[in-house]
């Protein structure tokens, strides 16, 4: 786990190192409701924060490359028991936007890694999560609006004979320097 977190900085601060000019930061708060899901059966969580700093590397012209550090909270309700897992969420979606009078339509798509850092008690998930996200948003001057999911596509439960898949739905507010 220690090293997908050296390793995700070391690619930030290269991509940011070498590219000054074309690299914009910002930051991103916004909601997340959590899924788990396997064989058809899903649990829908309780909806929890999302925040972090996000990185925007224009590649050429209307394409770049979006990439972040997301705090998320995943909480759970089942019955009278609650587990709250705390993530950090690495997201490299490739973008497209399209210039629309004085605001910008968006769209991007990419995989990500989400890696747990603590949990309120014992939940017998892994560690690691990886899948895909999509995402698309509205962009007006520094703001940007944006709705998105990601996909969990690994198994996230530690037991060999059950399998789940830890999934997202987020909608966040974005502020780019």
């Amino acid at each position: 786990m220690k090293k997908c977190i050296i390793i995700a900085i070391a690619l930030l601060a290269i991509g940011y190192g070498s590219a000054s000019a074309q690299a914009v930061w910002g930051g991103r708060i916004g909601l997340s409701r959590p899924t788990v899901s396997s064989e058809g059966y899903s649990v829908n969580g309780k909806f929890g924060v999302e925040l972090g700093p996000v990185l925007y590397y224009t590649l050429k012209e209307n394409f770049y490359l979006n990439s972040g550090a997301m705090f998320s909270l995943k909480a759970f309700d089942f019955g009278d028991e609650s587990l709250n897992m705390y993530y950090m969420d690495i997201p490299l979606y490739a973008g497209y936007s399209i210039p629309v009078n004085k605001l910008s339509l968006y769209a991007q798509a990419g995989p990500f890694m989400g890696i747990k850092l603590a949990e309120s008690e014992e939940s017998g998930l892994k560690n690691f999560n990886a899948g895909l996200g999509i995402m698309a948003g509205i962009n007006l001057k520094r703001f940007k609006v944006e709705l998105g999911y990601q996909a969990g596509l690994l198994n996230v439960v530690d037991d060999a004979d059950f399998s789940a898949r830890l999934s997202s739905l987020f909608i966040g507010v974005s502020y780019v320097f």
